[in-house]
């Protein structure tokens, strides 16, 4: 979060005291997890990487200079903040939404209006993906903060939260509404004590 306790990397003196500002990080707000990297390396000079950008959703059809058109794909259209760590998860599953909508076309071209309905039927899953990332990036609302916790406690919570990292259309019917939140965590804590 801009300004937050974690936001300390704009004027870092490279990558040594990139690596050490993390360590400091990590002792302070997840010591039982510091002990397991006061060893840690970095690999290159390249290694680290800090900056912010606003996530952001593109038109999807772009004109080359030739006057072509290009179909834009993954980050090139949707850009969501890495926090979910969705990146790689979105190019690919836009890559597989692009690959049925071309099989689908068959000999019919391939122009903007198509590529544009191409980029919806990605879009309806993407937009899972921009939602749940952009609701993590401010502060937690209590139901959410409570579903986190539950999720410490009862495996089906932890499960079915872990899950969303697959397919975050399913944080719609119980991240997001803190009734529909609350419901899921009394279902999930009354068959963890029955079962």
């Amino acid at each position: 979060m801009p300004g937050g306790p974690l936001d300390v990397f704009q004027h870092v003196d490279g990558p040594g005291e990139h690596l050490a500002r993390t360590l400091e990080l990590l002792e302070r707000y997840a010591p039982w997890e510091y002990g397991r990297a006061t060893a840690v390396e970095l690999t290159d000079a390249h290694a680290t990487l800090a900056g912010r950008y606003t996530p952001t959703v593109r038109d999807p059809v772009g004109r080359l200079p030739s006057g072509g058109l290009a179909l834009g794909v993954g980050d090139a259209v949707v850009v969501n903040d890495p926090l979910t760590g969705q990146g790689s998860n979105s190019a690919a599953k836009c890559a597989a939404s692009y690959l049925a909508s071309i099989i689908e076309r068959g000999d019919e071209p391939f122009d903007a209006d198509w590529m544009r309905m191409a980029f919806e039927r990605y879009w309806a899953s993407a937009r899972h993906v921009t939602r749940w990332t952009n609701a993590m990036l401010g502060s937690p609302a209590r139901h959410v903060r409570s579903l986190i916790a539950a999720a410490g406690g009862l495996q089906h919570v932890a499960d079915r939260f872990a899950n969303g990292y697959d397919d975050p259309a399913d944080f719609e019917d119980y991240f997001f509404d803190a009734t529909k939140a609350e419901a899921f965590v009394a279902e999930a804590t009354a068959v963890g004590v029955v079962g």
